[in-house]
């Protein structure tokens, strides 16, 4: 499991669900999502709070919380379904085949334990080292991740170091076993913009020394825009669309895409004060109370009958660009239909 293989993707998610099981009913929080991750490349996840994201995210790393469950699909890394591993070899995948970037540090390191014992726990666990081997390895990756001195903060605790070390620490213990994909979860969210710019360059710089492939979740398309080679924008627990970053962004076909690259600021000095940023009216819905046909249906200002029926399926619209809105798909059926008149 160490992502040594040569062909096809080295992550393919085929029609996954996960869904919470509470007393109102059940949450589809992941709705029959698919989508694959080639050697090497960065997948941006883009879409609003509630969409999600990170419980995707989690559900690869089989790490959902009760009262939620996996109840569909398959996650194959390197070819083996991860969701039908058994637990204690699933153990030995996380941290080292596949890491994870939690959202915020402060709740995800222990803060009793030094910042050193934490990623030497991740090293002793999955190789066979010394102890003294694993605290040199600690040192060299928090050297790596630019923290100064890092024999001295080997000794330091989490509340010791400012939100920015944190990050960096959590990325210095998701990468201490070289893994061959990382999955990270809003790494910058609540630093400041010139902490942000230092991370994303930082797992820019990471995964071309180290050749990862990336899963890179977030709700900044301006973030995707500069990092991604791929993009999934989600809506509501579903995939609406998907291709590459520079496709998506020269002409995205989803209202909620155009939405999302509409709310980027351009500052500049001719449209300084002069643009207005496009706002999305409404709310991600509750998904208890999900409306009648496309989830996005109620905040779409394209919106017609058909919207109100069957939820529509993902098709591709062109090579490499698939969306999941009816407006969209009747467009293509008549573009196809005036070429063959």
């Amino acid at each position: 499991m160490n992502g040594g293989g040569t062909n096809g993707p080295l992550l393919e998610v085929n029609n996954l669900k996960t869904s919470f099981f509470v007393r109102e009913g059940v949450i589809p929080a992941v709705d029959d999502v698919s989508f694959q991750v080639e050697r090497g490349r960065v997948l941006g996840v883009v879409g609003e709070s509630g969409c999600g994201k990170s419980v995707t995210a989690l559900s690869l790393m089989r790490l959902v919380s009760f009262p939620g469950r996996i109840v569909g699909g398959e996650a194959l890394y390197d070819g083996r379904d991860l969701f039908r591993l058994p637990e204690w070899e699933m153990r030995r995948v996380r941290g080292n085949s596949i890491s994870m970037i939690f959202q915020e540090p402060m709740t995800s390191l222990n803060p009793v334990f030094s910042i050193g014992n934490q990623i030497m726990e991740s090293v002793l666990f999955h190789e066979r080292v010394s102890k003294a081997e694993a605290r040199s390895r600690a040192i060299d990756m928090l050297r790596l991740v630019g923290i100064p001195a890092p024999e001295k903060r080997i000794h330091e605790y989490p509340h010791q170091l400012s939100g920015g070390m944190r990050q960096r620490v959590m990325i210095a213990m998701a990468l201490s076993c070289e893994p061959g994909f990382l999955i990270a979860d809003e790494p910058t969210t609540a630093l400041d913009v010139t902490i942000q710019a230092q991370i994303l360059d930082l797992i820019g710089s990471l995964r071309e020394r180290l050749g990862m492939a990336i899963l890179f979740i977030t709700h900044d398309f301006g973030v995707i825009a500069e990092n991604a080679h791929d993009v999934m924008v989600m809506y509501a627990g579903k995939v609406v669309e998907r291709a590459g970053t520079a496709r998506i962004l020269e002409n995205p076909l989803h209202p909620y895409t155009r939405g999302l690259i509409g709310s980027i600021p351009h500052i500049t000095q001719e449209s300084r004060g002069k643009t207005p940023l496009h706002a999305i009216q409404g709310s991600v819905p509750i998904l208890l109370e999900l409306p009648q046909g496309c989830r996005f249906r109620d905040r779409c200002e394209e919106a017609f009958g058909r919207c109100t029926g069957a939820v529509p399926e993902l098709v591709e619209i062109e090579p490499g660009h698939a969306v999941r809105c009816f407006k969209r798909q009747e467009e293509m059926e008549a573009g196809m239909r005036g070429r063959q008149a």
